[in-house]
C-alpha cells in the first residue's frame, strides 16, 4: 500500500479539506483507522457476547477472535508467549498494575532499596512509583536531562546500582519525541538485577518494538495512540516475573476457586490480572490497528520522517522558535516555544486557523521545571498527515506570531468600573470592555479587543503572586487579589498569557465595585455567551474562567 493511500483510511479526515480541519495531536491521541471502527461496532451490533464464559457459538466466536487478538500483539512486540500479554485499560492502568503489584510481591525482597525514573517522564509513569516508594519506604532517584531535554545517558547509567530495585523510562518522551536510550539503560539495570519498566506509549505506532531484543522485564502501552480505541492498553511482561506477582483486581473469571471455608486460588496469567468483564471491542479494535501497523510500518515510518524534516525545516526558518528535544533521534513530534509569546496564547490563534495540536506541560512537570519553561507548543504527526499541512501551518504560525508580537494601541478611553454602566441593552448594562467585545465583528477584532483590554488591566506585583492567590485549574497561570472596600469588591489579578489578561479584564469589570449579593449570583457562562466569546473558548480555558470566579465567590463567602 502507498503511503499516499493512508488518509482516506481515517472517516474524520474524508469529507474535510486540510484546511479546514488539520490534526497535529496525534501523540495526545490518534485518530482512528475505518477498519477500527467498523470492527468495534460490528462487535456491538452483531456478535455481542462475553468472553472465556458461555458455550454458545457466538461466545465461542467471540472468545476466539479475543484470544486471537493477544496473539497479534504477542506477534507485534515479539514476545515469547501469549501469556505474557495483559489486557487493561491503558498504559496508566498497566504502570499502576506493576506498581501496586510489585509492592505486595516478593520480587522486591531481595533487590535495593531505590527506583530510578528519567526526568523526561510522563506523570503515569511517576506517580504509581512515588506511591509505591511512599509505601514501602523506597527512595527516588532521578536520571537527568541536558539543557534541550535531553537523557544524560552516562549520568543515568552511573545511578543504576545494586541499590537500585526499578528503572523505569519511557522508550520515546510524550512531551519532547526523544527516543531514549533504553536498550543501554535495561542492560545496565539487568546487571544489577534492577526490574526494567519500559513505558512505549510512544513508540509502538512509530517505529519496530521486539521486546525480546530489549529484554526489559516489563513494556506497557495504549490501544488509542496507535489508531485503536480508547480504553484498552497491553502490559507485556516476563512470565516468571507476571507468575510471581499477586493479582491486581480481584472478582469472575480471575479465579480458580472460590470457598467460604478457604481463600481463593487464582488462573495464571494472563487471566489473573483480567477480573470482570474485559473491554471486548477494544481488545478487537486494538487488533485490527496493530494489523495496520504491521502491514505497513515501513512506509509510515518513510512517510513520518520526511514530514518531519519538513516541520524541522520550517520552524528552524522562523527566528524567534526555540525548538526543545534531541531533532536527530526523535519520533516525528517536535516541540517548541517562541520567544515574547505565550505559548497557550499562540495555541488559541492556531486553533482558529483550524489547527489542532497540544501546548502546555503534557503531563511532564517534572522535566519542563527542570527546563525552566512554563509549557511548549507541541506538533505530532502521523501517517495521515501530509506537505500541504505543514505548508498551511507555517503561514498561520507565522501570522499568529505577527499577531501576538505586535505592541497594542492603547485605548482612547480608559476603562470604568462596571458599576459606572451608561450602556443598557436587551442583555443588561454593559461596560466599555464588554461593549467593544460584544460589538466586534468575527474573532480576529474580538480578540484584537481582548489584547486591548488585557494591556489596560493592572498587573500584580511579584510579591503578590503567592500560591494563596494563584488560580488552580486554568491553562495558563493566573494569580487574583481579592478585597474589599466600603463593601465593595475590589478584584486585580495577572497572567502570563495576554488572552488571558484580556479575559480577566472582562470578568473584574463587571465584578469590581460590586456587593456580596451581585458577585454570588453572578453567572459566566451566561456572561460570556452573552458577549460572544464562549463559542471561542476552549473548555479548559472556560473551565479556567470559571475557577477564577469560583475563587472569587468563595473570598465572598468567607468575608460575610
Amino acid at each position: 500500500m502507498s503511503a499516499t493511500t493512508f488518509r482516506h483510511l481515517f472517516p474524520i479526515l474524508v469529507d474535510r479539506q486540510p484546511e479546514q480541519y488539520i490534526y497535529f495531536d496525534s501523540a495526545a491521541t490518534s485518530l482512528k483507522l475505518a477498519s477500527v471502527i467498523h470492527t468495534t461496532q460490528d462487535y456491538y451490533q452483531s456478535n455481542t457476547s462475553n468472553v472465556h464464559r458461555s458455550s454458545h457459538k457466538v461466545a465461542q466466536h467471540v472468545t476466539e477472535q479475543f484470544e486471537q487478538a493477544r496473539r497479534v500483539v504477542q506477534q507485534f512486540i515479539n514476545a515469547k508467549n501469549q501469556r505474557e500479554v495483559i489486557w487493561t485499560q491503558g498504559a496508566t492502568d498497566s504502570l499502576n498494575l506493576l506498581a501496586q503489584c510489585l509492592g505486595r510481591s516478593s520480587l522486591l525482597d531481595a533487590r535495593g532499596t531505590e527506583i530510578l525514573i528519567a526526568a523526561t517522564e510522563h506523570h503515569s509513569n511517576i506517580v504509581p512509583w512515588q506511591e509505591l516508594a511512599r509505601q514501602y519506604n523506597l527512595v527516588i532517584k532521578v536520571m537527568p536531562v541536558d539543557a534541550n531535554g535531553v537523557l544524560k545517558l552516562h549520568d543515568a547509567l552511573q545511578l543504576i546500582s545494586k541499590h537500585t530495585a526499578i528503572v523505569a523510562i519511557g522508550h520515546v518522551s510524550n512531551a519532547l519525541g526523544n527516543i531514549n536510550p533504553v536498550q543501554a539503560i535495561i542492560q545496565r539495570a539487568k546487571a544489577h538485577g534492577a526490574i526494567s519498566v519500559i513505558d512505549g506509549t510512544q513508540a509502538v505506532a512509530h517505529m519496530p518494538v521486539d521486546v525480546v531484543a530489549l529484554d526489559c522485564d516489563f513494556y506497557v502501552f495504549s490501544g488509542h495512540k496507535i489508531y485503536g480505541p480508547t480504553g484498552i492498553g497491553v502490559l507485556y511482561g516476563k512470565l516468571p516475573l507476571l507468575e510471581a506477582l499477586p493479582p491486581y483486581r480481584l472478582g469472575g473469571e480471575m479465579v480458580k476457586t472460590v470457598s467460604f471455608k478457604q481463600a481463593a486460588t487464582f488462573q495464571p496469567s494472563p487471566l489473573k490480572f483480567e477480573a470482570g468483564t474485559p473491554n471486548i471491542a477494544g481488545v478487537l479494535g486494538l487488533a485490527e490497528a496493530i494489523k495496520f501497523i504491521e502491514s505497513n510500518m515501513h512506509e509510515i515510518m518513510a512517510l513520518e520522517q520526511t514530514l518531519y524534516l519538513q516541520l524541522l525545516q520550517l520552524l528552524e526558518n522562523i527566528p524567534e522558535v526555540t525548538l526543545w528535544g534531541d531533532k536527530a533521534n526523535s519520533i516525528s513530534l517536535q516541540s517548541f516555544t517562541v520567544k515574547g509569546v505565550n505559548v497557550y496564547d499562540l495555541a488559541l490563534l492556531l486553533d482558529s486557523h483550524n489547527i489542532a495540536l497540544r501546548v502546555g506541560h503534557h503531563c511532564a512537570m517534572p522535566l519542563f521545571n527542570e527546563l525552566a519553561i512554563d509549557g511548549v507548543l507541541r506538533v505530532s504527526l502521523s501517517c495521515y498527515n501530509n506537505e500541504q499541512e505543514l505548508a498551511l501551518f507555517d503561514i498561520a504560525l507565522r501570522d499568529s506570531i505577527a499577531t501576538l508580537s505586535q505592541q497594542v494601541v492603547e485605548p482612547d478611553v480608559r476603562h470604568k468600573p462596571s458599576h459606572l454602566h451608561n450602556v443598557v441593552n436587551e442583555d443588561g448594562p454593559l461596560g466599555a470592555i464588554a461593549l467593544s467585545i460584544k460589538s466586534a465583528k468575527g474573532w480576529d477584532n474580538s480578540f484584537r479587543q481582548l489584547m486591548l483590554a488585557g494591556k489596560g488591566l493592572a498587573r500584580l506585583t511579584e510579591a503578590d503572586k503567592l500560591p494563596s492567590t494563584e488560580v488552580l485549574g486554568c491553562e495558563s497561570q493566573v494569580w487574583i487579589k481579592c478585597e474589599w472596600h466600603n463593601q465593595q469588591l475590589n478584584v486585580s489579578g495577572d497572567s502570563p498569557s495576554k488572552i488571558v489578561r484580556g479575559l480577566l479584564a472582562v470578568i473584574f469589570e463587571v465584578l469590581n465595585g460590586q456587593n456580596r449579593e451581585f458577585v454570588l449570583a453572578f453567572d459566566i457562562s451566561k456572561y460570556l455567551a452573552t458577549l460572544g466569546l464562549a463559542r471561542h473558548l476552549s473548555e479548559s480555558r472556560g473551565n479556567g474562567l470559571t475557577a477564577v470566579v469560583e475563587k472569587i465567590m468563595l473570598f465572598c463567602k468567607e468575608r460575610r
